[in-house]
Formats: structure tokens, sequence, C-alpha cells
């Protein structure tokens, strides 16, 4: 009877960690299940794709010649290297505007409140038009060049160039606002005693910036960073609009494989190249962010 008794508890605990379990699983059945539909689940078929398995069509079959394919061509190898580098440019442009802008929102100025409204702009621009409004600015043909061309001055080629400085320039324009409201969040949450030590002892303004809101904005810096390095990484419209013939953008060449030539399994290959980039990079981010917890512990 006893030992009836003793388990009786156990039993008791065991139905309700039973239920509770089954509590949680329902409750995330909605949000678990809408990642593996649309998310994990089309992830996995272009990967796979990418791999001569799921083919329509043709035979499936285990192969590696599609990414064989990809790094022995030329073109291909070109314009993973070249959207790497507008992603990349467009980052540390973006990054250091965005710093100088945050830090000067800190500081109370007339219009202040006018500007921190007039920078969220290009947030509700959609990236399209964005190109379209730089065009009729930068490019040969626009407002800048028809107005310096009357002192015989001739405007650079900034649009459809080599080097993407269109590009960069469009999606600077585009993504600086984002930086902004990050780094602004990060360093208004700074505690202002901090700086106000720093100057009374004879630091600078600039010195105060670099030792002391610097080290502490960088867990917004990398995070800012990275949310616009990925997006700026996969961006198609613009540089389909404002890039050149050649290199051309991944995202620009793999939409050309899969309109123009069908080839649905070679456009897997590169997305599922350009994915693996991307959480290479999303990892050194959590290394990054898990060593300054540690350093700061």
């Amino acid at each position: 009877m006893e030992q009836i008794t003793a388990a009786f508890p156990r039993v008791t605990r065991r139905r309700t960690r039973r239920r509770e379990w089954l509590t949680d699983l329902v409750l995330l059945t909605p949000g678990v299940g809408y990642l593996l539909l649309f998310m994990c689940v089309p992830l996995a078929q272009v990967v796979l794709r990418g791999f001569g398995l799921l083919a329509i069509g043709e035979p499936s079959h285990f192969t590696l010649a599609l990414y064989r394919e990809i790094l022995a061509s030329k073109i291909y190898r070109d314009s993973i290297v070249f959207s790497l580098y507008f992603a990349l440019g467009t980052t540390v442009v973006s990054l250091a505007l965005a710093l100088v802008a945050s830090a000067l929102l800190q500081v109370n100025f007339p219009g202040r409140s006018l500007i921190s409204v007039l920078y969220k702009i290009p947030l509700v621009v959609p990236s399209l038009v964005a190109a379209f409004l730089v065009l009729t600015i930068i490019d040969q043909g626009g407002i800048i060049a028809r107005a310096v061309a009357r002192f015989g001055v001739e405007w650079p080629e900034l649009v459809h160039d080599r080097w993407g400085m269109g590009i960069i320039l469009v999606l600077v324009w585009h993504n600086v606002p984002i930086m902004i409201v990050i780094l602004s969040a990060v360093m208004s949450a700074i505690p202002h005693d901090l700086s106000a030590a720093a100057r009374n002892l004879g630091a600078s303004p600039w010195q105060v910036f670099r030792n002391v809101t610097l080290p502490l904005s960088l867990p917004g810096i990398s995070a800012a960073s990275l949310l616009v390095f990925i997006g700026v990484f996969g961006a198609f419209s613009i540089p389909s609009l404002v890039g050149a013939a050649y290199p051309k953008a991944i995202s620009v060449v793999m939409s050309t494989e899969v309109l123009d030539r069908a080839n649905w399994a070679l456009a897997s290959a590169l997305g599922t190249i350009v994915t693996v980039l991307s959480a290479v990079l999303l990892y050194m981010y959590y290394r990054l962010i898990r060593h300054q917890e540690a350093a700061q512990r």
C-alpha cells in the first residue's frame, strides 16, 4: 500500500508533464508549421535541386556537375565576386555615414526633430522607385549632368559602369536610414553619465565617440551591418536596373537562368551558394557576439 501511495505522485507528475508538453506542442504548431512550410521546405527543395535531386521533367540523381560548371565558368564566378563586392562596399559606406548621422542625432540642435523625420523617407520608398529617382539625378542624362554641362564639365559614368558605382549609390541611399534607426536606438541607450564623465576628465568629443560610444555600440553596429550586407547581397531590382551588362549581380544571373533558359537546376545551385555564404556570415556574426559577451564578463 505504501508503494502504491509513493508511486501515485510520480504518475501524476508524469501526466502533468505530458499535458504541458502537448500544450506547448499545440501552441508552437502554427509558428513551426509556417516556418517548415514556407521557409524550410522551399530552401530544402532549392538545395536538393542544386544537387540534381527533385528534378522536374528529367531523371533525378545526385551530382556535383552544376557546382563544377559554376566554378569553371568565368561568368558565374565574376557574378558572385561582383555581388560580394558591391554588398561589402554598400555596407562599409552606409555604416560610415550612419555612424556619423547617429552620433549627431544624439546632440540637441535646432531642426533635429525635422531631420529625424526626413532621413526615414527612403524607408518607405520601394527599391525600384529609388533606382529611378537616383537615375534621374546621377545618370549622364540626369539633372546633375545637364547642370554641369553648361560649364563644359563632362559628368562621369556612374550608372551601368563596370565598377557598380550606381548600384552602390542607390543601395547606400536606401540602406543608410535602416542603419541609422538601429544605431540611434543603441546609442540612445548608452548612459549619458559615461560621456559626461569622459568629458569632465578632459576627453574631446572625438575621443568620447571613439573610446566610449563606439565600443558600446558594437552589438548594434554588427547587427546593422549583417542585415544590410545580406539584404544587398541578394538584391535584384536595383542591380538589374542600374548595373552594367557585365558583370551582373548573382540575383540577375539567377533570374536569367530561370526566365530565359528555364534552367532551374543551375539557378538552384547558385541560390544554394548565396545561402551558404550568407549562413557563414551569420555564423561569424554570432561568434563575434559571443566573444563580445565573454569579454564583457
